[in-house]
């Protein structure tokens, strides 16, 4: 069995939907950049080294390094606000600076400088950049709907922020789980 190719079908297919419900159509070229970033970041640890660190050391770090660093920065900004967006509200730092920090540093590589011509990845990095809240907003569908409560005060707690928010994804979740009383649809039965 190969694995990898089974997580990138698996990312693949998921993301495929994702984009479709959220109205995204990205290039051939940006979608399979996502499905190879959540493909690797399924296999590795995500880099601890704080993001505003990794910027500084990406603006003083020569050419070849910079861009790979502001790449690096760009891919855990993405997968970091999608995938885990809502274990950042109790953290030191929001969605939101991860979303400002992905954005800008897919922008600087989008639009290059001395010594960055040709670089055949400037259009998917101009799309993330421009995009970047709405890649967000798709990958964290995806995790909503990867994510299976451990236990019941999850299902509870998920039930919580329904009846709060009203949230079809939390309905259909709930929904899936056999949680009576919620459509799928995010109204009461």
């Amino acid at each position: 069995m190969d694995v990898a190719r089974n997580v990138e079908g698996f990312f693949h297919d998921e993301l495929d939907r994702a984009f479709r419900d959220q109205g995204l159509r990205p290039g051939t070229l940006v979608e399979h950049y996502i499905v190879q970033l959540l493909a690797a970041y399924a296999a590795q640890p995500i880099e601890d080294t704080p993001i505003a660190l990794r910027m500084l050391a990406a603006t003083e770090a020569p050419l070849p390094q910079r861009r790979r660093k502001l790449r690096e920065i760009g891919d855990t900004s993405l997968y970091v606000s999608g995938f885990w967006n809502e274990h950042l509200a109790s953290g030191p730092v929001d969605v939101d600076y991860y979303i400002g920090m992905g954005g800008s540093a897919y922008g600087e590589l989008a639009r290059g400088g001395p010594g960055w011509t040709g670089d055949p990845y400037s259009g998917v990095f101009e799309e993330l950049a421009l995009n970047f809240v709405r890649f967000v907003s798709a990958l964290a569908l995806v995790s909503r709907r990867m994510a299976f409560p451990a236990s019941n005060q999850d299902v509870v707690r998920l039930y919580r922020r329904w009846q709060e928010t009203k949230s079809a994804s939390a309905a259909a979740r709930l929904a899936a789980l056999g949680v009576v009383g919620v459509k799928g649809d995010g109204r009461p039965q």
